[in-house]
């Protein structure tokens, strides 16, 4: 009975769909799962009756209504996905196996990783109806949760709540939103829960009258202006709304929620030129505030700036009404189905022109339309009425207006084209009509195909063994992983394992995998690890890796060959912090600048030779210029090579005095400087410019 009911249903409000096939999927799932219970004692196959029931909602096509009917016999039986698609097609098998896929999704608190768990049920839900089974199948497992164990109802409600209320909030689905967090305010706070449950039944009788009293009197208001209205109806505020708005007020009675309530203006759809008018919203919106008194700071413009998810209207307070602020939302028929299906109400309004396997030829038959009406503009306004106003038309006319079309060349495929499109809602006769938009949190992005969306295109969400969220560049492979999770892992990964399985190291991770890296002591990242990392931040840890090591090498080659030239020079070695490099060339040297003269020398970009010698220098940069004598002025007693008469300098470093042992050393383009032999500072001067020197 439950199943006849749901075909009935489809029957009703899908007449397009093919109900051999959907009897065909209900079978096969039936067969599957027989035996098997639910933990409130009914057959499995009640849950995705039910599932399927709610999916209804959101304008499934027929691939949807198998694929919920059939989510999890690829996850409970025998039965394999590949099966699945043998026996109805990779459409049909594509969404059952991203079903089985989303059952990774485990959230027990909310914290950073929530965010990312929302963002990986996005990605891993690639087509947009697989959301829509999800969320189908999580709103009935919630209201079927008080035949669940005590101790998991918590976390499941917990988790719907962080993610499956949250996504249906993002994508504007608000009457599976509601629905979903009011169940699981039930299980997370029940007694808080009970409390307002029972306020609002005590507050309800005034506040219903109230409503009654209110969407009444607007009504008839507008009925006297002369606006069209095509519904005038009420809205109560759902339990969880309200009980967050009294924690946010810090509320103690229910009483001081003066928007329990809210009036809605459904007004109908106005296009011009192919372009949607908002006008008359405004003009409504103009008429409401004429006739009561607006609360400044209660209003609310969602048309000229729409929420992220897409949700246009207006919203007043208004005070006159009767003994407390009303508020009243304003917006068109398609801004409502838009504020309850959110982006539901795209796909059905894509599925116009591709339904399941069968494609509609709508886009062709405007085509043609339109031609004719730019060579028979006249007509116009008449065929628009047909095409928009088709149910508000007599018999008479539209039969009329069909009969014209035909005799001015229009074929009756295109008449029936646009016939089967109706059945999806209404129909507007504009150039962009296809050009509908998904909003997500800000993000948008052309539907393009009839149900396959790329939320996240250059984005993955895979998990670690511990079961967090990680965010990765698509096309990552696992060294691009353990390189985020830490340098460490990175440098020492020796393989790597997705959903338990080993993989190479270029293997490109997908959605909702769980990885883990092996890694072992003495692994150490190759030269080729480059050509497999993806993602710039593990490139830059493995290029720093060998930079590092490379430099450290350098390092310690440069303090070798410096020692060695220290060593001929019979100076001592460097100690630990090289302090006698500490004022090299006359600079004051930091330990780090000392490290780089020696990764220097290490690379041959410096001589060893050339820093030790600069090190001894005998000349010191700000030494003041000596006065030049000539060698008989002095008193004749020093010779250089036999010869008088040169100009000489005496060392202020050694002081050289007779009868101490004296060499000379020419310096460049000046006088020769007199040493002692024995002077310290000769050990960094270049030898082939020493000179033979006596006392004379």
């Amino acid at each position: 009975m439950i199943y006849e009911t749901l075909r009935s249903e489809i029957a009703r409000r899908r007449p397009d769909i093919d109900l051999a096939e959907v009897d065909r999927a209900y079978e096969y799932a039936k067969v599957a799962h027989l035996g098997q219970k639910r933990y409130s004692g009914e057959d499995y196959i009640v849950h995705p009756i039910e599932a399927a029931r709610i999916l209804l909602d959101l304008d499934p096509d027929l691939a949807a209504i198998q694929a919920c009917l059939m989510h999890d016999v690829s996850e409970d039986t025998p039965i394999t996905v590949e099966q699945i698609k043998k026996d109805f097609g990779e459409d049909v098998g594509n969404l059952v196996s991203a079903m089985e896929k989303m059952a990774v999704i485990k959230v027990k608190k909310e914290d950073q990783q929530t965010e990312n768990w929302k963002k990986m049920f996005l990605a891993m839900a690639k087509d947009i109806r697989v959301v829509f089974i999800k969320l189908s199948d999580r709103l009935h497992n919630m209201r079927t949760l008080q035949f669940v164990p005590k101790e998991k109802q918590e976390r499941i409600a917990r988790e719907t709540l962080f993610v499956h209320a949250a996504i249906a909030s993002r994508l504007g689905i608000y009457q599976v939103k509601s629905e979903l967090e009011d169940l699981c305010f039930k299980y997370l706070c029940g007694e808080q829960y009970l409390e307002l449950k029972e306020s609002v039944a005590k507050f309800s009788k005034k506040s219903d009258s109230s409503m009654e009293f209110a969407t009444s009197k607007i009504e008839q208001m507008l009925m006297r202006e002369g606006v069209q209205v095509q519904e005038v109806s009420g809205r109560k505020k759902h339990l969880w709304s309200i009980y967050q708005k009294m924690e946010k007020k810090q509320a103690m009675d229910i009483s001081e929620i003066y928007d329990l309530f809210a009036v809605r203006v459904i007004l109908p759809d106005s296009y011009k030129d192919g372009k949607e008018q908002v006008a008359h919203i405004y003009s409504t919106l103009g008429i409401i505030h004429n006739n009561f008194i607006p609360l400044q700071d209660r209003f609310k413009d969602y048309i000229a700036v729409a929420k992220p998810n897409g949700y246009r209207s207006l919203h007043t307070t208004v005070l006159g009404i009767y003994d407390a602020p009303t508020e009243i939302q304003i917006r068109t028929a398609s801004m409502h189905a838009e504020a309850e299906l959110g982006v539901a109400s795209h796909w059905a309004y894509k599925e116009k022109v591709k339904t399941g396997t069968q494609t509609l030829k709508l886009q062709e038959a405007f085509h043609e339309v339109r031609a004719l009406l730019q060579r028979e503009p006249d007509i116009e306004g008449i065929v628009r009425e047909w095409i928009e106003k088709f149910q508000q038309m007599v018999f008479s006319d539209r039969k009329k207006v069909q009969t014209m079309l035909l005799e001015k060349g229009i074929e009756q495929k295109h008449l029936d084209n646009i016939k089967k499109a109706r059945a999806f809602g209404p129909l507007v006769l504009a150039g962009n009509y296809e050009k509908h938009r998904v909003w997500l949190k800000g993000l948008a992005d052309d539907i393009g195909k009839a149900s396959e969306i790329d939320i996240f295109p250059d984005k993955i969400f895979v998990l670690s063994p511990k079961g967090d969220v990680v965010e990765l560049a698509r096309g990552a492979s696992p060294l691009d992983f353990a390189y985020l999770i830490h340098s460490d892992v990175g440098n020492h990964c020796n393989g790597a394992k997705v959903n338990g399985k080993g993989v190479p190291l270029d293997y490109e991770l997908k959605n909702g995998e769980i990885v883990e890296i092996v890694t072992r002591t003495n692994a150490k990242p190759g030269k080729y690890w480059l050509s497999i990392a993806k993602t710039s931040n593990a490139r830059a840890k493995i290029k720093n890796w060998f930079h590092k090591q490379e430099f450290e090498s350098n390092v310690k080659l440069g303090r070798e060959m410096l020692n060695h030239e220290l060593e001929l020079m019979h100076k001592p070695k460097l100690d630990e912090k090289f302090t006698v490099m500490k004022n090299y060339a006359g600079k004051e040297r930091t330990l780090d600048d000392r490290i780089d003269i020696l990764e220097a020398i290490g690379l041959g970009t410096v001589s060893a030779t050339h820093v030790a010698k600069t090190i001894f220098a005998v000349e010191e940069a700000h030494e003041e210029e000596k006065e030049i004598y000539f060698a008989p002025e002095l008193t004749g007693k020093v010779l250089i090579t036999g010869e008088s008469n040169l100009p000489l300098v005496f060392s202020a470093c050694c002081k050289p005095k007779p009868p101490n042992a004296i060499v000379g050393y020419v310096r460049r383009g000046s006088a020769i400087s007199i040493h002692r032999e024995k002077c310290r500072e000769l050990g960094g001067l270049d030898g082939e410019r020493f000179v033979e020197a006596v006392w004379a």
